[in-house]
Parts: structure tokens; C-alpha cells; sequence
């Protein structure tokens, strides 16, 4: 069982959905083990520095980093290094967690060994298309666990600090694929895969609403095919990716 904790929350931007990560972080009361948040925010050009720290009295532990770089890569290790547990989430800004989902989590993770976790995503606003937008993303995912290459996606990963530190961290200064390099490096160094079913965590269709389901699942497959065999895609590798700076919050 998870008894300390640290969360890692990279952001650009993210003033509209940043309040829904910290308020649902607020409100997993269920767990009873040490807690600190980390948001680290990349030189972002709206008021998410504020809007982050105006969570300082309502999230456990709360810090506020204003990184030098504009990089996910780069942010996620500047809060992994910051971090002082022995567990790290790291969480992208646009996601939400379930009610009980840190205790649960916490509860049924096996400390045995290092290892690196992700976990089954809805969207936020799901239609049919939607939903078979998610079985074969996930068709996809089992078909390359099976193939002995799990996927590692970025808004949501459970790991150690000891596998952090072991390798390295994320890289740096890529544009796309660094969480799913950062997997593959976790597992060649020894770390177990473990795949949480329940519950599932909510994360945002803003990017596939604005390139559409059939080109985002291209790209995603591209890209992991480049990582596995290359590494990391970088600037001015033949990719694009327009999601540096995103679009305001869906309302509801």
C-alpha cells in the first residue's frame, strides 16, 4: 500500500482546467497517507500560476514551480526531482481523478518491486464515436502489451521515485513521445508494467476534437512506432503536434 505520495502536475496555459484537477484532487479525502502536489508550470502566457496557487489552503501540500523551460519533459522532472516521496503520479493539467481513486490506488499497488503504471481514461464528453474511439485505442494498447512494447501514456502515470531517478527521468526537449519513451526505458531497466482498470481516470477530448478522431489515433500510432525505434520525436522530425498552447474549457 501506498503510504506517501507525491503528484506531479506539468501546465501551459491551463487557467480553465486546472481548477478541476485540484478540486477533484481536493476532494479524495478516502486517502489517509502523506500527500504533496506539485504543479510546475511552463512560463504560461494566462493566470494558471495564480489560479494554482489560490489552491494553496484546499490541496495537501501544495507547491507552485515556475519552470525556466516550456517542455513537459522538462517540467515532469523538475517536479519529480522536487518531489520528496517515494511514490510519484504524474497527471497532466486537463485531467481529473474519480472520488476515492487516490485511496484506491494507494490500497492495491504492490510495493515489491519498481515499477511504472498507467490506467484506463474516459473522456470527458463521450458520444458513440467517442467510446469506439476508446476500444480500439485500447485494442491497439493490447495488442503491443502482448507484443511485449506496453504503452505508456503521459496524463496519467504511477511510478516509483527510485525508477525515476534510475532512468534519468523524461527526456527533454521533445515534442512528442517522451512519456511513452519514458516507459520503455522504465521496463528495460527492470520495472514491472501494471495496467489499473478501476477507476478510471477522466481526461479531456479537446485534442481530438480539434484533429479529429481518425487523425489523432494516426498520429499516436506514428509516433509510438518512432519512439520505439528511435526514441523521443523532436522538433523538425516530420510530426505536428499543435497542442503547445490550448483552447479554453468546454462548458458544459
Amino acid at each position: 500500500m501506498i503510504t506517501e505520495l507525491s503528484i506531479v502536475i506539468p501546465a501551459l496555459n491551463e487557467a480553465d482546467y486546472l481548477p478541476r484537477l485540484l478540486k477533484s484532487i481536493a476532494a479524495q479525502k478516502d486517502y489517509k497517507g502523506k500527500l504533496e502536489v506539485i504543479v510546475v508550470d511552463g512560463k504560461s502566457e494566462d493566470d494558471t500560476v495564480a489560479v494554482a496557487r489560490s489552491f494553496k489552503d484546499k490541496v495537501p501540500g501544495l507547491k507552485v514551480i515556475e519552470a525556466k523551460q516550456r517542455n513537459v519533459g522538462y517540467q515532469r522532472n523538475r517536479g519529480g526531482k522536487a518531489a520528496q516521496y517515494s511514490y510519484l503520479l504524474f497527471l497532466d493539467a486537463d485531467t481529473m481523478l474519480p472520488e476515492g481513486a487516490l485511496a484506491r490506488w494507494a490500497k492495491h499497488t504492490r510495493l515489491s518491486t519498481p515499477f511504472v503504471a498507467v490506467a484506463l481514461h474516459r473522456a470527458d464528453h463521450m458520444n458513440a464515436l467517442d467510446m469506439c474511439f476508446l476500444v480500439v485505442g485500447y485494442f491497439l494498447c493490447l495488442v503491443a502489451f502482448i507484443c511485449r512494447v506496453p504503452m505508456v501514456n503521459g496524463d496519467w502515470i504511477l511510478t516509483t521515485k527510485e525508477n525515476f531517478e534510475r532512468v534519468s527521468g523524461f527526456v527533454e526537449g521533445a515534442l512528442l513521445g517522451e512519456d511513452a519513451d519514458f516507459g520503455i526505458r522504465s521496463i528495460k531497466a527492470g520495472a514491472a508494467y501494471r495496467f489499473y482498470m478501476n477507476p478510471p481516470i477522466t481526461g479531456s477530448d479537446r485534442r481530438v476534437r480539434e484533429l479529429g478522431h481518425a487523425k489523432m489515433m494516426l498520429l499516436w500510432a506514428r509516433g509510438f512506432i518512432h519512439v520505439r525505434k528511435h526514441g523521443p520525436i523532436f522538433p523538425n522530425e516530420g510530426f505536428e503536434y499543435p497542442f503547445g498552447h490550448y483552447q479554453k474549457a468546454k462548458k458544459d
